[in-house]
């Protein structure tokens, strides 16, 4: 894309504006210029209507006019074509944590892998699929519940194949032909079967049961018809009114048919064996309960005695797990697809271990998707991971992502959050950690469009805000990355001026810094002026007497020299030795800095220390600063005093080791603009791999562009918290 051409008419709170956003990578001198826009709007002038715009045209959808009902339309092209929905990606500025982006499962599977590994499982999931229906058959459980039912059974946790090969390896020792799992462990018949006066009086029930079939002048035939059945019949012939117009029941083998009472009276008379002891009638009632109970009464009429007496003694509650046991074993060991399915797996087992072993280990983009986010986002309460980092990779299950809570004492893992609006929500995070969290899915989101190539329009509204700055310079850190991919092009809008100011200092091209201003026919977006503001502040009545604030003065007095001599100026050339790491940095002393300061603001005041060198009273009082934990908080002058020696320990950290590494012994003094920049570029392309990258690029987003003169001058440095500066110090201090 070269350009976006827009035009929105009665789009939510804009009701006309026109631009034509020109992404060609190269500007009107043929320089090379980032494929980036930023767009200063003061609040409710047009930031969130243009954001739910492009939402709209995301979705696919038509953009509304919502407080006066006009007609709405909005004209988007990219290179004379209507821009197509999946182009788009806007991070809104409301925080949405309800709102997960499948970009986080896609980015997590290794489609290589998962292609090889769904070749190897398909084959035993249509074996197990074959067996589960073999063993629904014969156990009468439902076919979805056969696999955690066996699982539990057999204490093999959620493992299938360790749960069969266990059942096979079970000694038989009884036929259980005719034992149905479902029958005999659905919970209301085996209520009864546990009872005490069940198992009291069971074989003398089971006797006198049995005895109604061979009874003279028995209505009853085994496996057809039974004192349950006949009850039922009864019942419900009564109950539909049968017997009222006079009719009868003739039973086989009577001479006359009967009426209610008569046939009442023949069943009493029958069944007078049980009836009489008020504990089998009570069995009896209970067993004729319903269809589940019921079939416990077929059971024992339908099998031999040794079978029934089999059922009795192996549904004790003392034997009922080894009986579960026992019955799946049966089950499996007369399978003609047990063995099928466990030879698939012996065969392919390796391999796919080996995958698994693959996808536990490989770090894949997600990790660095992650790992951005740790690191870059400081300050944060948790971290971030994938609880099931191997079946995730696989593709087999929907990515778990959790935020890690860790005491700040022990350092021991305090809780686990899932990634969800109810768990955010309870963790009692600021409305910054809350924005920190929700732009994870933004960096997923880049992440896997970046492994597509997709061309896309990221449309950022506002993602610095509720956030300090040292998070604010990891978004614009992150956003500067964006800005290298070549098919992606952003517009980033913000009503926050420091922040903005940041994208055009940054890697937003001057003539793409865009200011929003109302005019009479709607919203006009014209080129900034001025974007740089000077404010000035002083320290000049205590410089001559407190070490730090004379360290402090050094970037202010260099700024007033730049500002009226220049840049080439010997002084300023001095002074940006005490802020940057050169040849003569060590050699400067305190006379030299203060006869410089002096003579910028007319000072006739003496000073102490004056042969002590300037960088050796940088260190000595950002070493009393770092080491004074009785202070909860710090003045301008400390925090500046403590940026300034960690930028110049980090550069002269990184001078050191280059001269080892680099062809050029000078290269490390030759810069002159942005050195810190420069030297960190260098040091990551001749030790990628070193440990000390993370930790400098910390300094880097954090503390080495903030030591500026401008409109509001340390903001950024003032926002910085004492602990992230004192333990930033002694990390590159340990370097």
């Amino acid at each position: 894309m070269s350009t976006l051409s827009l035009n929105l008419q009665n789009c939510y709170g804009i009701t006309n504006l026109s631009y034509d956003f020109d992404f060609n990578n190269k500007d009107a001198k043929n320089r090379p210029i980032q494929k980036a826009y930023a767009i200063y709007a003061p609040n409710g002038l047009m930031k969130t209507s243009f954001a739910k715009t492009f939402s709209d045209l995301a979705a696919d959808r038509q953009p509304k006019e919502e407080r006066f009902n006009r007609t709405a339309s909005a004209s988007v092209l990219w290179d004379d074509d209507a821009i197509q929905p999946d182009q788009i990606y806007v991070l809104g500025a409301e925080v949405d944590l309800s709102t997960r982006t499948e970009a986080v499962t896609s980015l997590l599977v290794n489609q290589t892998q998962k292609a090889e590994y769904d070749k190897l499982v398909k084959e035993l999931n249509a074996l197990q699929s074959k067996l589960e229906t073999e063993l629904q058959k014969a156990s009468g459980i439902k076919k979805a519940d056969v696999e955690t039912t066996l699982c539990k059974d057999m204490a093999t946790g959620q493992d299938f194949i360790a749960a069969v090969q266990a059942a096979l390896k079970i000694e038989l020792n009884n036929d259980y032909a005719a034992f149905k799992y479902q029958d005999i462990f659905e919970p209301e018949a085996l209520a009864i079967l546990q009872s005490d006066d069940f198992i009291e009086q069971a074989e003398e029930f089971t006797s006198r049961y049995l005895a109604l079939f061979e009874h003279a002048g028995s209505i009853y035939k085994k496996g057809e018809f039974n004192p349950s059945q006949a009850a039922i019949a009864l019942t419900a012939l009564d109950k539909q009114g049968y017997f009222k117009p006079g009719h009868l029941v003739h039973l086989a083998g009577e001479a006359e048919p009967l009426d209610y009472q008569q046939l009442k009276e023949k069943l009493d008379e029958v069944n007078q064996t049980i009836n009489n002891d008020a504990r089998l009638q009570a069995i009896q009632k209970k067993l004729a309960k319903n269809v589940k109970t019921q079939a416990i009464t077929s059971f024992i009429e339908n099998q031999p005695s040794s079978t029934v007496e089999l059922l009795l003694e192996n549904t004790l509650p003392s034997k009922q797990q080894i009986f579960k046991q026992q019955l799946w074993a049966y089950y499996l060991q007369k399978s003609k697809h047990a063995q099928a399915l466990l030879g698939d797996y012996t065969s392919n087992k390796s391999q796919l271990a080996e995958i698994e072993q693959q996808a536990a280990e490989e770090s894949p983009q997600w990790l660095a998707a992650i790992e951005l986010f740790n690191q870059r986002f400081v300050d944060m309460p948790f971290k971030l991971a994938v609880s099931n980092q191997t079946e995730a990779t696989l593709g087999v299950a929907a990515a778990q992502l959790v935020c890690r809570f860790e005491e700040e004492d022990t350092n021991e893992q305090s809780a686990y959050k899932d990634y969800s609006s109810t768990d955010i929500k309870s963790a009692n995070l600021s409305q910054g950690e809350k924005r920190a969290f929700y732009l994870l899915n933004f960096i997923f989101e880049v992440e896997n469009r970046k492994r597509s190539g997709k061309p896309t329009l990221f449309v950022i509204d506002d993602p610095a805000d509720s956030f300090d700055y040292k998070n604010k310079h990891a978004i614009l850190h992150y956003l500067k990355d964006l800005a290298d991919i070549d098919y992606f092009y952003q517009i980033v809008l913000t009503h926050n001026f420091d922040f903005y100011r940041s994208l055009a200092n940054s890697f937003v091209n001057r003539t793409r810094s865009l200011m929003a201003n109302h005019t009479n026919t709607g919203i006009e977006l014209t080129e900034a002026k001025a974007v740089n503001n000077v404010f000035v502040q002083a320290w000049k009545s205590k410089a001559h007497t407190c070490d730090t604030i004379l360290c402090a003065t050094i970037p202010f007095t260099r700024n007033i020299i730049e500002y009226t001599k220049g840049d080439k100026e010997p002084n300023y050339l001095v002074l940006t030795s005490l802020l940057h790491w050169k040849e003569d940095t060590e050699q400067i002393t305190v006379d030299g800095y203060w006869a410089i300061y002096t003579a910028v603001f007319g000072s006739a005041k003496t000073i102490s220390n004056g042969s002590k060198t300037v960088i050796a009273l940088i260190f000595e009082q950002a070493d009393a600063v770092a080491n004074n934990t009785e202070q909860p908080g710090m003045d301008l002058e400390q925090k500046l005093l403590l940026s300034m020696a960690i930028r110049l320990k980090a550069e002269k950290y990184m001078t050191n080791t280059l001269k080892a590494h680099y062809a050029n012994p000078y290269y490390w003094s030759a810069a002159t603009s942005n050195q810190f920049g420069k030297l960190l570029t260098e040091f990551k392309e001749q030790l990628p791999s070193s440990e000390a990258v993370s930790i400098l690029e910390q300094v880097s987003i954090t503390v080495s562009s903030n030591i500026h003169l401008n409109s509001f001058m340390y903001e950024p440095i003032l926002d910085l918290t004492k602990d992230h500066l004192v333990q930033l110090y002694q990390g590159i201090k340990n370097l």
